[in-house]
């Protein structure tokens, strides 16, 4: 199960986490064994698109997490879109989001063996 980053402690801790770059996405991970799992927050500005692209970015983005969910490292994740928010796809938030986990060695080999 993914929860979602709220309190100030979860901010907190992402602000000591380590960051990853893509062309598409960027990301901050914290990681943190006692966590029962991973905790998400999205930061989308108002420059990347309209209120309706940028919510379907997140829930294309929510969508990917749910797919890694089992796989993910306990920690924290705050995962931003670089581009307009048109331009994220399915697929290529997968694969780009895949790279920047794999990148933080946020996923388990088990992940990487996805089509």
């Amino acid at each position: 199960m993914i929860d979602s980053c709220r309190s100030r402690a979860d901010f907190a801790a992402l602000r000591r986490g380590r960051r990853f770059d893509s062309e598409l996405l960027w990301m901050t991970f914290a990681a943190d064994r006692g966590l029962r799992g991973p905790r998400v927050a999205f930061a989308l500005s108002r420059h990347r698109g309209t209120a309706v692209q940028r919510n379907r970015v997140r829930r294309r983005l929510r969508a990917v997490f749910r797919e890694f969910a089992i796989d993910l490292a306990p920690g924290r994740y705050l995962v931003g879109v670089r581009a307009a928010a048109s331009a994220v796809t399915y697929q290529r938030a997968r694969a780009e989001l895949m790279r920047l986990l794999l990148a933080a060695e946020a996923l388990s080999d088990r992940g990487n063996k996805r089509p």
